[in-house]
């Protein structure tokens, strides 16, 4: 607050005090002050609108007592220091810092030990402030990972000459002259580790900016993602680094798979390649599409099969290293459905989108619209909670919502396999929460019922308390057959057929097979979204708008998705 402001506070306190003295005067002296009164009352009311008019305006502004690059500093220690948690503390929207894959063997730890160690910062400047908003500029140095497996390469390429001269045969290849895996575990290690003793050399700096807002009484730090692409030193979040450096580096020696995944917190998933979208009306042509991906399709039996009739346009389909979709239209069992197969490589390629990604948001959006903002591959609907209030709300594994009534719960982990929980499972908040925690649940679904449930039909009552389930209505359903394997089911009107009860549901999703099967919003909500487009036929001829959205995502970068 600058001297004006100061100054003009002080005259309307000073003129406030003396009207108060005056009528406390004149009550002492037994006089009806009733004009200095209401001068008192009018005037108080006249400083109320000044300061409400100041502030909105922004002539009156109360300066934060502590200082932004305080906060910015104990943020930046803390990370340095391993200390997350502190760390954590100092964002508005607290999510992983540095990201490190549950599958990294000990060579690959020695990566992000070494980009732990790297870190450095210099503040820069002042920081920028304006009234209830900063931002502080600063440079922060890490270990580029991404100038790392060319060296690494190099050393193992010649190191492995070494080891072939010095070893006998029977203990560098095996029975069809490949290389032993402990070979090339070992010959790696040695590379990683060489090119590691000399980690300076591969360090970068880049200039930042964090900003921050000041609420609740201290600065809290809005971090983006070109911050977090630095704690992965240059990485993409998400990105599985150790596995896919040994991968490049040992191409030449033998085949190990990328693997790629996209980070919990990320809103926009890589944009699928739209020249690997299709139709046709060959089955030989999904035929060769599944053989062409078997790291995706060789887990499980497809839904899809050469036999089915299909109705309407043919097969649709969508494929790349990371995710294939399979989709279709028939009758079954005097039912007009569409259909939707998914197979991803990483249970952190199923998600679901609120709107405005934000839990309670009052603005609804269709399932297309959706689809775009989050370039998803193909979607179907959720559950619509913000219609109702009853049910389990957990996103991003955060609790939201406890209000379980009688329903039946579908819970996504974070291997993307589906968890069921019963009426009076969950008996308090806390229960529940602890459930999230030890099953590593990422979003749960309030809708149901249960369907199929360890491949056997799940009989609910006719009183379900959600979704008429013995009335005629278009239904979705999502089931799950083995890791990363899914089938997305709409139920409409079509080929003089009508539409189907909870029953009808459950028949069909246990025709094919599936090990979990669950219900989700039906009527006019019951959407599948391929390509961005509505792929099933609608009730009354148009979406809905709805609140949430479940979605697959490709986790393929767009530079390597030609």
């Amino acid at each position: 607050m600058d001297y004006v402001h100061v100054l003009l506070l002080a005259g309307i306190l000073a003129v406030f005090v003396i009207l108060i003295l005056r009528s406390i005067w004149g009550e002492s002296e037994k006089r009806m002050e009733l004009l200095w009164s209401g001068l008192s009352a009018a005037f108080a009311c006249l400083v109320l609108l000044v300061c409400v008019l100041a502030d909105a305006s922004g002539m009156l502004v109360f300066e934060p007592s502590d200082k932004p690059q305080d906060t910015v500093t104990h943020f930046l220690n803390c990370f340095i220091a391993g200390e997350d948690e502190l760390a954590l503390a100092d964002l508005s929207n607290p999510r992983q810092l540095c990201y490190i894959p549950t599958d990294v063997d000990d060579t690959g730890m020695l990566y992000y030990n070494a980009l732990r160690d790297s870190f450095s910062y210099v503040l820069l400047e002042e920081p920028v402030i304006s009234k209830g908003h900063a931002s502080q500029k600063f440079s922060f140095s890490y270990l580029d990972l991404s100038r790392l497996p060319a060296p690494i390469y190099l050393y193992v390429m010649d190191d492995m000459v070494s080891y072939v001269d010095e070893h006998p045969k029977q203990e560098v290849y095996d029975e069809e002259e490949n290389y032993l895996p402990q070979v090339l575990d070992q010959v790696y290690r040695e590379g990683v580790e060489h090119v590691l003793e000399s980690a300076d050399r591969y360090r970068c700096s880049k200039e930042l900016t964090l900003e921050l807002d000041y609420r609740e009484g201290r600065w809290y730090i809005e971090a983006g993602d070109e911050l977090f692409t630095a704690f992965s030193g240059g990485i993409a979040p998400g990105a599985n680094f150790a596995n896919n450096a040994k991968s490049e580096v040992l191409q030449d020696l033998t085949f190990i798979p990328k693997q790629y995944s996209i980070d919990e917190s990320v809103l926009v998933a890589p944009e699928p390649n739209r020249d690997k979208y299709g139709v046709t009306d060959d089955p030989a042509e999904i035929r060769a599409l599944l053989a062409e991906y078997p790291r995706l399709t060789d887990v499980d039996e497809t839904f899809w099969n050469e036999d089915i009739d299909i109705k309407s346009k043919g097969i649709s389909y969508y494929a790349d290293d990371t995710i294939l979709v399979i989709g279709w239209k028939q009758l079954i069992y005097n039912r007009f459905c569409t259909f939707a197969e998914v197979y991803i490589a990483d249970g952190s390629q199923i998600r679901r989108k609120l709107s405005e990604d934000t839990y309670g948001s009052p603005i609804h959006k269709t399932a297309t619209n959706m689809s775009k903002e989050t370039n998803a591959v193909v979607a179907i609907n959720g559950d619509f909670y913000k219609y109702r209030t009853v049910g389990i709300t957990t996103y991003q594994r955060t609790l939201y919502r406890f209000n379980p009534g009688s329903l039946e719960f579908c819970h996504f982990d974070s291997k993307g396999n589906m968890n069921f929980t019963y009426a009076g499972e969950l008996r308090s908040k806390a229960a529940a929460e602890e459930y999230i925690k030890d099953n590593d649940i990422i979003f749960t679904l309030a809708f149901g019922p249960v369907l199929i449930d360890d491949y056997e039909i799940h009989y609910s009552s006719p009183n379900y308390t959600l979704g008429e389930v013995t009335e005629n209505y278009a239904r979705s359903s999502i089931g799950q057959r083995g890791p990363g394997h899914y089938l997305l089911m709409n139920m409409n009107f079509g080929y003089g057929t009508p539409n189907g009860t909870i029953a009808d549901s459950c028949k069909i999703m246990k025709a094919f097979n599936c090990e979990k099967a669950y219900a989700l919003d039906g009527g006019q909500t019951a959407e599948i979204v391929l390509n961005n487009q509505m792929f099933n036929k609608v009730d009354y001829g148009g979406e809905r708008y709805v609140s949430d959205l479940i979605w697959f995502a490709t986790a393929l970068p767009e530079n390597e998705n030609k």
